[in-house]
């Protein structure tokens, strides 16, 4: 494992060289070859669609953590105007993932040194995504802009995504990992304002998201007038009934770490449920399938897009691996972490180590030549930046017995 944290950390050297000044949102790829994306193509931190932006700066955090070289705490600062921008200037072009886009820079920078700069900029991040929070309902709302004006600059193809098109009264499993930037922003203002709604979110996920076998749903709709519950919903998993890994993961981190902020042991239950759940059904493997009710016949394709194909037969046995999705698994792997701190001796870090030590033998690429570090995300084959993210945190709070930044 300590080799692959090296590889982590000698390749985010070598990205944010290659990024330079021109941080964008950088595609997941098949090849791992993140910057022959067309750059262009690839979103700025203003556009509102963005929410991979902060992991490959939060890959530069923990090689700072680890190696005290100044290359990568001035190149994460280099862009702290962009940050400051985006909320203070265009606080419009946000959805919920203002926690994945500032917590893992804003609040891990005011963690590191006591940045007030930084202190300043997670808070209004913070204000920001508790905007969004629907009173009537209890959940924070996903996607789109709280106005429900499409902007100008988005093309006409993603203009008819569902981020757009079915955002009213929509709230999503991803947000449990969004909730941290909350609890943190009351931590350090004082303000109970930020917690409550955080609490009254992850309550919400608590009896919406999770089904009595401990599955959870991707989504759930309300009545965007009543705040009634309606349904649930699928946009990630496979169907609207299935049980989609790395949303399994987002689940048992969020509340994890939720019960490490207010000490409620309802959220500590429900990450451990749902993380023996998870873990009842992959441990042979080490990784999970992309969604665990995939029927065999499915092609391995994660949120295909209309028309996409697979480049392979998912249903011959020895294709299944193609399935599999390692980002869930390192995702997992810090949320076991978090629960060791809170369960000790349950055999969670152990669990943790397992999976890390899976991810580290069979799909680290260690080719200094490709940006990616993780293989076999997705169930599509692809290399993502937040699983490599999740991955590099999880090796890095093994190895060098540091704190989370969430």
């Amino acid at each position: 494992m300590k080799k692959a944290l090296q590889t982590a950390i000698d390749k985010t050297r070598l990205n944010i060289a290659l990024i330079g000044e021109d941080l964008r949102e950088f595609p997941a790829r098949q090849d791992g070859m993140y910057f022959r994306s067309p750059r262009e193509r690839c979103l700025k931190l203003e556009h509102i669609f963005n929410w991979t932006h902060s992991f490959i700066p939060g890959m530069a955090y923990w090689a700072y953590r680890l190696t005290k070289e100044d290359l990568f705490l001035k190149w994460l600062y280099s862009f702290y105007g962009e940050y400051r921008d985006k909320v203070f200037t265009r606080p419009m072009e946000t959805m919920h993932d203002l926690g994945f886009l500032y917590s893992p820079y804003a609040v891990a920078l005011y963690k590191l040194a006591g940045d007030n700069n930084m202190k300043e900029l997670g808070l209004k991040a913070a204000d920001e995504l508790a905007r969004r929070f629907v009173p009537r309902g209890g959940y924070i709302q996903a996607w789109g802009r709280l106005d429900g004006v499409i902007p100008a600059y988005v093309d006409v193809n993603l203009a008819q995504d569902w981020f757009f098109t079915e955002s009213r009264g929509l709230a999503i499993i991803d947000c449990m990992m969004n909730l941290p930037l909350l609890f943190w922003a009351g931590e350090v203002s004082g303000n109970p304002y930020y917690a409550r709604i955080a609490v009254a979110h992850a309550d919400m996920t608590l009896h919406r998201f999770i089904r009595e076998d401990g599955s959870i749903c991707h989504a759930y709709r309300f009545d965007e007038q009543t705040g009634e519950p309606l349904s649930e919903e699928n946009y990630c998993g496979h169907s609207r009934d299935s049980h989609w890994a790395r949303g399994t993961a987002w689940a048992v981190y969020g509340f994890a770490i939720a019960c490490s902020y207010t000490g409620e042991s309802k959220y500590l239950e429900a990450a451990v449920r749902l993380a023996r759940r998870y873990l009842e059904q992959c441990r042979a493997a080490g990784v999970p399938v992309w969604d665990f009710r995939l029927p065999p016949e499915q092609p391995a394709l994660s949120c295909p897009s209309p028309g996409a194909q697979a480049d392979w037969d998912a249903r011959l046995e020895e294709n299944k691996v193609y399935n599999r999705d390692t980002s869930a698994a390192a995702i997992m792997a810090c949320a076991l972490q978090e629960l060791a701190c809170l369960r000790p001796g349950e055999g969670f870090a152990e669990e943790a180590d397992g999976i890390m030590e899976t991810l580290c033998r069979k799909y680290v690429d260690a080719n200094m030549e490709v940006s990616g570090l993780l293989r076999c995300q997705n169930g599509n084959m692809t290399y993502t930046v937040y699983g490599d993210y999740f991955l590099m945190e999880a090796l890095a709070r093994r190895h060098g017995m540091l704190e989370r930044i969430w």
